[in-house]
């Protein structure tokens, strides 16, 4: 994230917190910021970890900047995916029974 203070005075002791769906984790790098001049961008990292039980889907998570009573919030669109491997896997395994069950028709023959 970007912190742009297009204020006319300093921004002091920029408190950085997130809301993000239950079980979700949400860290700053750096947690705070100390001072941010008029017309100046400070860069901050924001990671956001989903729990080990979210499910492929697109969620919403909220991200604030609040500094002696003046606050900013952006929300944001977090994509979840799961991995192609178990698709890869299942097709493997249809695949696998397909020709299992072929192969006995051809072995045993109709009878």
């Amino acid at each position: 994230m970007i912190l742009t203070n297009s204020g006319t005075a300093a921004a002091d002791q920029i408190e950085l917190s997130g809301t993000v769906p239950s079980g979700w984790k949400v860290s700053f790098e750096p947690k705070a910021v100390d001072r941010i001049a008029p017309n100046e961008n400070k860069e901050v990292q924001a990671l956001v970890t989903p729990s080990d039980k979210a499910v492929a889907g697109d969620y919403v998570a909220t991200l604030r900047a609040a500094a002696r009573g003046e606050s900013s919030s952006q929300t944001f669109r977090v994509a979840v995916t799961t991995s192609t491997i178990w698709g890869i896997v299942g097709i493997a395994i249809i695949g696998l029974a397909l020709l299992t069950m072929i192969g006995s028709v051809v072995w045993f023959g109709r009878r």
